[in-house]
C-alpha cells in the first residue's frame, strides 16, 4: 500500500479529497466514509472548516452527492474513526503526505523583496546632495 496521497488547496490549506481515502482505507466504500464523516462532522469541524463540495450526480433522477476534503487533522481522525484493518497504514500515508507536501513548500525560494521604493529614496537623496554640493567651493 505505497500510494500517495494527492493534496488539493481549500479554504488556504492542503486537503485530503475523501474519495483518495476511502479505497485504501476499505471501510465499505466512498459512501459508507461520507456517512462517517457526516456523523461525525461536529467532532471533525473542532480541527478547522469542514470543506465540502456538492456534486451535481450525472445520472437523471438521482441526488448530487457531497464530496470531503479534508484537512490533516480531519484526515487523522476519520482514519482513526474508521478502524479497520488498514487504518494505521492509512494514517502513516495522510501523515506522510502532509510532511511531503510541507518540505516542498518551505524549499521554495521566497520572493524577492520589491526593492524599487528604496531605490527611488536612494535617488532622490543622491539628487539632493548633488544640488547641495553644486555650489560648495572646493577646499
Amino acid at each position: 500500500m505505497a500510494k500517495s496521497f494527492t493534496l488539493h488547496p481549500a479554504d488556504g490549506e492542503p486537503r485530503i479529497h475523501d474519495l483518495e481515502l476511502a479505497a485504501p482505507l476499505a471501510f465499505g466504500g466512498t459512501k459508507r466514509l461520507r456517512d462517517l464523516i457526516n456523523r461525525k462532522s461536529r467532532d471533525l469541524a473542532l480541527y478547522g472548516v469542514l470543506h465540502a463540495v456538492e456534486k451535481p450526480s450525472g445520472v437523471k433522477g438521482r441526488r448530487p452527492t457531497r464530496e470531503f476534503f479534508l484537512n490533516q487533522d480531519q484526515a487523522i481522525r476519520i482514519v482513526m474513526l474508521a478502524d479497520t484493518v488498514t487504518s494505521v497504514e492509512v494514517c502513516a500515508m495522510v501523515i506522510k503526505a502532509f510532511i511531503e507536501h510541507g518540505h516542498s513548500q518551505s524549499s521554495a525560494p521566497p520572493p524577492a523583496p520589491d526593492l524599487a521604493p528604496m531605490l527611488s529614496i536612494l535617488q532622490q537623496i543622491a539628487d539632493t546632495l548633488a544640488l547641495l554640493t553644486k555650489h560648495m567651493a572646493p577646499r
